[in-house]
């Protein structure tokens, strides 16, 4: 408490000690009630969720799916937990963490060629320090480059980079929602003549708007996005054993 408060509580005869016990209780109180009604909406979502959707993703949760991208692998986990409970932003933006660094490990794989020696892991991957720094961009065009994707692929790897990478990365609603129409029409009742009346708005340039829509785009979105994800590592995956198969029949 501090001291002008104490001098407010004497003037008109109150304890500040008898006061601030009571003020703590009140506070306790409602603490617990708010934290009793979160836990209380926290069990319905994760319930609800398990019901409506673990079948749906299930298949995400599975281990010793991959090989060459076994760290991935809890990180793909929690997108799962997030799909499952409809945490769609969340998931999107764990699935661009995913995505970038996949096509990083591709790189520094690419780079490293067939470990050939399990006794100094640090001369193996020493090369895995140069493309941290790197932009998606660098990383996509430097993947096709080697063959690790195609060009198909890299079309579509850079529409997600505009939209969803750079979009949530940096919450920039105009590149999330760049091709939905600015134009929003909403019908509401007038005032004054008591009949529906139709406006026009541009929910892009509308803060208070921005946040709905782009989570209308999440939930729409995030599990296309995250499947398409997948298949890149998958796809990445079958590039690497192709690769390293033909090396040891050539031997």
């Amino acid at each position: 408490m501090d001291e002008n408060t104490r001098k407010i509580y004497e003037k008109y005869g109150i304890n500040p000690e008898e006061r601030e016990k009571e003020n703590q209780e009140i506070l306790t109180k409602r603490y617990e009630e708010l934290d009793n009604k979160n836990r209380q909406i926290l069990e319905e979502t994760f319930q609800n969720g398990l019901l409506e959707n673990f079948d749906n993703f299930k298949y995400i949760l599975r281990e010793n799916r991959f090989y060459y991208f076994k760290e991935l692998e809890s990180n793909i986990w929690q997108i799962a937990i997030c799909l499952i409970v409809k945490a769609y932003s969340a998931s999107i933006t764990l699935t661009n963490h995913v995505l970038e660094r996949t096509l990083k490990l591709a790189l520094i794989q690419k780079k490293s060629g067939i470990p050939k020696n399990f006794t100094n892991w640090n001369k193996t991957y020493e090369s895995s320090h140069k493309y941290s720094s790197w932009t998606m961009e660098n990383t996509v065009a430097e993947c096709k480059i080697l063959g690790i994707i195609t060009e198909e692929q890299v079309e579509t790897l850079t529409e997600f980079r505009r939209s969803m990478r750079n979009g949530f990365s940096h919450y920039d609603p105009t590149k999330i929602l760049k091709d939905s129409n600015d134009i929003k029409e909403m019908t509401i009742k007038s005032f004054e003549s008591k009949e529906d009346k139709t406006i026009s708005f541009n929910f892009k340039k509308i803060p208070m708007l921005q946040n709905a829509y782009v989570n209308m785009f999440a939930e729409e979105n995030a599990e296309f996005y995250f499947d398409y994800v997948i298949q890149i590592i998958e796809h990445i995956e079958r590039h690497f054993k192709t690769e390293y198969y033909n090396a040891y029949e050539q031997k």
